[in-house]
């Protein structure tokens, strides 16, 4: 089997893990806006969606989807998730990342359904993996995350390897349970 396929597979698997992880922790309260003192940012960084809104977008494209968000931290590790449990486009929908510091370690953007030939939908990018990049900005306990992630294969085509996104997500978080 072809290494990046291995890989794509792994960095996918441990995404979809480490979403259902954060998303079976998660409740099913709606979360609202902090309200919390202006904040002025004077970086070239994106700005987070208005209202301190979580959202996600690949390849350019918004993840059309009602985002639960849910923010946990034990240790030193933050793990983040943005779930939508009926998205008409993707179905069970989860975004997930995983920070240590201000290292994004893994990120997993994974649908049951809305891929490529009818397969679930996937993204996942890994720290120290090959075939993707992640960065982190945080401003106070908005947390945006862009980068490349690999993606499923093609099968119809599969020495073609995986492909690649980029992706951008914000994760308003308005409470982080353990911090």
């Amino acid at each position: 089997m072809n290494t990046k396929i291995r890989f794509a597979a792994t960095a996918i698997a441990a995404s979809a893990t480490l979403a259902l992880f954060v998303t079976g922790c998660s409740d099913d309260a709606s979360t609202s806006t902090p309200t919390s003192k202006a904040q002025t940012a004077t970086s070239a960084a994106p700005v987070a969606p208005a209202g301190g809104k979580s959202a996600a977008t690949v390849d350019g494209k918004a993840l059309e989807a009602k985002f639960d968000t849910t923010c946990a931290k034990q240790g030193s590790t933050l793990a983040l998730a943005l779930t939508d449990t009926n998205s008409s486009t993707y179905g069970q929908l989860s975004v997930s990342a995983s920070i240590e510091g201000d290292t994004v370690q893994a990120v997993g953007i994974a649908g049951s359904k809305g891929g490529s030939n009818g397969l679930p939908y996937a993204v996942g990018y890994g720290n120290g993996q090959p075939g993707g990049s992640a960065k982190l900005v945080k401003d106070g306990n908005t947390y945006k995350v862009t980068g490349e992630g690999v993606g499923v294969p093609d099968l119809t085509n599969p020495l073609a390897g995986p492909t690649t996104s980029k992706f951008e997500i914000t994760f308003a978080c308005t409470t982080i349970v353990g911090a």
